[in-house]
């Protein structure tokens, strides 16, 4: 009581001018909270929208008692219709934990705030692994991110970027380059990022300490000042030993606008089922990506990247589903990061394709259990079966069949929440200020367009994965907008 006094008695002291700003500062945040909470009511309000509209477009709950398939359409054509009906239902966890995260966690967050002292933030090392294909890219975006660290008065950091090919990048004490030996090869003959990653943790290679952590980053990531609060955060707090947040693609310059508003549902999927499962369930039911991630040193050292060939494929989902496993706690972090989106669509058929084989792979390891991908077997089910689900939209006019109401309703309810997630990625990744009202307002109408695109583009990458499955590869996607020098090469590891 008499701290609290003698606080009082301070301010006062100080002068009506420190008390007048304090209160204008309590105000302001008050007016935001109260504005985030009204957006969020407005998102769900949005959300709501969309299921309705997709139910009453597709009539899901008008009477199908006068429908009679068999006599219509013949047994064994009755019976495919029914199993193409079925694909949608693969989606029903998926669908549930997005809406979960979406309704229950606020949608419009405030920035995050530093909730530990600067001096308890524990040592972070931002880990960048590139084939060393954009030297130009990787200089700059380290540069960048040094700066906003500096920023934010973060002070104990270091920027390590683990290379196939020197990058000759600028001597510092806040920067550590990494050439991975062309000799060099780990025990289970892992490959591509999980190689290179693993060399990081060779004991003659290492440099941190139990104690430390590393955050993971893509060549284009971008750091913003609420990322690294939310990771210092993280750390200074350990709220978790493995942890990932929200990426949004259309921040910096876009060069394609179809694959980017394409990858504004997964601005929503982070802020739905994926903030969900690592905020209330702590583990990566659904999957993992492979940035904006920060690990524990002592978790990361003691799993490891030597996953064999298979598990390089997506050692980012192999290494969240192993540490899961050993029981490790899994968590979100607040702030959100930004990248780019592939350059073209024929990059966007091939990132997903690697997408999708490593998650086949991850799922048919014996080294994972069945709990920690039960949840994966069905979703990634329903995308190698999405072109059944795209067919589903002109079959139930032209060859319409009865299904019991709440199964109808359920499809529909699904497809009105695939609505919303892309409507309303891009209404969060398209800023107002940069792009204007009324262009944004064409932006979104021009994701909704983009949605069959979307779903055909990742309907080729399973089928392509399906076919092409064992060529083996690890393709990169274009980063650079307008590279001095990239070297061109295929599916193989360099």
């Amino acid at each position: 009581m008499h701290s609290g006094g003698s606080n009082v008695s301070i301010l006062r002291a100080a002068g009506p001018s420190v008390l007048q700003r304090l209160r204008v500062v309590a105000e302001h945040t008050a007016i935001q909270y109260v504005l985030s909470i009204f957006q969020h009511v407005l998102s769900i309000t949005l959300l709501i929208i969309c299921i309705v509209f997709v139910n009453w477009v597709f009539g899901t709950t008008g009477d199908q008692s006068h429908l009679t398939p068999v006599e219509w359409y013949g047994y064994t054509a009755s019976v495919l219709l029914y199993i193409l009906r079925s694909i949608p239902y693969l989606s029903v966890p998926f669908a549930v934990t997005n809406i979960l995260g979406l309704v229950t966690m606020n949608l419009w967050p405030l920035g995050p705030k530093l909730q530990v002292p600067k001096t308890k933030i524990p040592f972070l090392c931002f880990r960048v692994v590139t084939r060393g294909l954009f030297p130009d890219l990787v200089k700059s975006n380290v540069q960048r991110n040094i700066e906003v660290c500096y920023k934010v008065g973060l002070e104990n950091f270091k920027f390590e970027v683990v290379t196939d090919n020197s990058l000759n990048l600028p001597k510092s004490a806040l920067i550590r380059e990494l050439v991975v030996p062309a000799t060099y090869v780990t025990r289970n003959n892992s490959l591509f990022k999980a190689r290179a990653l693993h060399y990081c943790l060779e004991s003659d290679v290492n440099i941190l300490s139990d104690d430390d952590w590393i955050v993971h980053l893509d060549e284009e990531t971008v750091l913003t000042e609420g990322s690294l609060i939310g990771l210092a955060n993280f750390a200074g707090q350990e709220l978790g030993l493995v942890g990932q947040g929200v990426i949004t693609y259309a921040n910096e310059e876009v060069v394609n606008w179809w694959t980017t508003l394409a990858d504004s549902v997964r601005v929503s999927v982070d802020l739905g089922m994926m903030r969900f499962c690592f905020k209330k369930l702590n583990c990566p039911a659904f999957g993992f990506k492979g940035s904006y991630i920060i690990v524990k040193e002592s978790v990361e050292k003691k799993i490891g990247f030597d996953f064999g060939p298979r598990g390089s494929i997506a050692e980012d989902v192999f290494f969240a589903l192993t540490a899961w496993k050993l029981g490790y706690k899994f968590n979100f972090v607040e702030g959100e990061m930004w990248e780019k989106s592939p350059f073209s669509l024929g990059d966007y058929i091939k990132q997903r394709k690697r997408w999708f084989v490593g998650h086949m792979y991850t799922l048919l390891s014996s080294e994972i259990p069945l709990k920690c991908k039960i949840c994966m077997i069905p979703t990634d089910l329903g995308w190698l079966l999405l072109f059944g689900n795209i067919l589903n939209f002109p079959t139930s006019f032209a060859l319409p069949i009865p299904m019991p109401l709440i199964l109808n309703v359920t499809a529909g309810s699904m497809g009105g929440l695939v609505l919303f997630l892309f409507i309303f990625g891009s209404i969060k990744s398209i800023s107002i200020r940069k792009y204007g009202l009324f262009r944004k307002l064409l932006l979104i109408l021009w994701t909704v367009i983009c949605i069959p695109l979307a779903a055909c583009l990742d309907a080729a990458a399973s089928l392509y994965g399906v076919f092409t499955r064992n060529s083996g590869g690890f393709h990169i996607v274009k980063k650079e907008v307008n590279p001095s020098s990239y070297l061109k090469t295929n599916d193989s590891i360099v």
